[in-house]
């Protein structure tokens, strides 16, 4: 839906986003986010004691020390998937990072289209070759890892588990009992598939 050519609004706010770096998240909801080259914020340093708390239990849950850099953190799995990011124009990103690279020693990385059609177009396209040859998992469309659910082709993942993943939520336990998801986008989830660490997809040619 869009609004018609001659609608007016009440207000209307432009927003440049060119100086906002690649977002990636530190805590338990996706409101708890940052810059990859900022650092992670301190509890100590917010007044309000209801969010203080709540920084502090996300903090508990990732094992992040505030105050450090987040870009660097070692990670285990990569999942580039769920409704929210894994259209086609999604795994086109991902895989202009990932092409000619291989997936990290130790790092498990899955790709799961959103849905029949998509699969077939990013296959049409060969973009599966790309994620294939670089050491990707090219599954089936579902929920599959997004909600730890697993379908026969990925699977949830264990306690202590690190995971950077594409999907919309990073609740404790989202992905499995005791893991840890960190959200970004996929281009950003590809380069840390590569690197074996939270990393600045800026570095590896790529945007947001």
């Amino acid at each position: 839906l869009k609004s018609d050519d001659d609608a007016h609004f009440d207000q209307e706010i432009s927003i440049d986003f060119t100086h906002i770096g690649p977002q990636v998240s530190w805590g338990i909801s996706p409101q708890d986010v940052i810059s990859i080259d900022a650092m992670v914020p301190d509890p100590a340093a917010e007044p309000d004691r209801q969010k203080r708390r709540a920084m502090q239990a996300g903090l508990d849950h990732t094992g992040l020390v505030p105050g450090a850099a987040i870009e660097g953190t070692p990670i285990d799995w990569v999942f580039i998937g769920s409704c929210t990011n894994n259209r086609i124009s999604d795994l086109r990103a991902a895989a202009t990072i990932i092409d000619g690279h291989t997936v990290a020693d130790k790092v498990t990385a899955w790709v799961v289209p959103g849905s029949l059609p998509i699969r077939a177009q990013a296959e049409a396209e060969g973009l599966d070759r790309i994620f294939k040859e670089a050491g990707f998992n090219w599954g089936w469309p579902g929920c599959s890892m997004c909600g730890g659910q697993g379908n026969g082709f990925t699977e949830r993942l264990k306690p202590g588990i690190r995971a950077v993943s594409t999907i919309n939520r990073n609740l404790p336990g989202r992905q499995g009992p005791g893991s840890i998801t960190h959200l970004v986008s996929p281009p950003m989830a590809a380069a840390a598939a590569i690197t074996g660490h939270i990393t600045d997809v800026r570095k590896h040619g790529g945007g947001q």
